[in-house]
């Protein structure tokens, strides 16, 4: 059976407390899926909890607009044993979307957008969208952790916040260092933050001074990766090396 899952942004470990979704879920709940009092449900919260539910009120009629579901239980989750801050140089248009998705499903802690100096989008704030596109894959994935979505920072503040050996940084081919020679499963479970430039790569100058920082680099060999394809690689590298006894 399909789980049906909702997003509710309040605490939902109160077992046999009556919650009301908001009129976005409502309308998904009632007039899309045309669930029906008596029907199962999942809440998610995005910080941690998951509570199954069963529909009380709702779409007995046309007039009905609310859906009001019933906690019959509640498990708080912790977060994954990795879950880094992904510092990422936003691509255009619906390939930032399919990084904001993959950023849920993989169990990064926060997202912060960066400006470098090849990248090929300015954001200057956050998107209208963006959040949406989190909550829809929240759901989708069922992962109770909603990332942290930040306002873009120009690269070298990011840097100033996230540049210590505990990060490591998304390198061109050819790079001195690979994945399989540099990355330790200590260091993959270590990770704080992950840096991913945009499709041109980091600049030299960017490049050293991650460098200088003492952020990793990881490459994935000789080809040129785009930002929705590097960050699921580096992201499953490090699951994969952590993994590792």
């Amino acid at each position: 059976m399909q789980i049906r899952r909702f997003f509710l942004e309040e605490p939902l470990d109160v077992p046999g407390a009556c919650l009301s979704l908001s009129a976005g879920e409502s309308l998904h709940a009632l007039r899309v899926l045309r669930l029906k009092a008596g029907d199962r449900l999942q809440l998610l919260n995005g910080r941690g909890e998951k509570a199954e539910c069963v529909l009380v009120s709702g779409g007995e009629g046309r007039s009905c607009r609310e859906a009001v579901c019933r906690v019959l239980s509640c498990q708080r989750l912790a977060p994954p044993a990795v879950s880094p801050v992904l510092l990422v140089a936003p691509p255009r248009g619906k390939a930032f979307d399919l990084v904001l998705k993959a950023s849920v499903e993989l169990g990064f802690s926060a997202i912060q957008p960066i400006l470098c100096s090849y990248g090929v989008s300015r954001p200057e704030e956050l998107g209208g969208g963006w959040r949406e596109t989190l909550v829809g894959a929240l759901k989708q994935s069922g992962n109770p952790h909603l990332p942290a979505l930040r306002p873009p920072l120009p690269f070298r503040q990011a840097l100033q916040e996230h540049g210590n050996p505990s990060a490591l940084f998304g390198a061109s081919p050819g790079a001195e260092a690979t994945a399989r020679r540099r990355l330790s499963p200590a260091a993959a479970r270590g990770c704080q933050a992950l840096w991913v430039g945009p499709e041109g790569g980091f600049s030299p100058e960017e490049e050293g001074e991650l460098l200088q920082a003492g952020v990793l680099p990881v490459t994935l060999g000789s080809s040129i990766l785009r930002v929705e394809t590097a960050v699921p690689a580096l992201m499953g590298c490090l699951l994969g090396v952590a993994s590792l006894a």
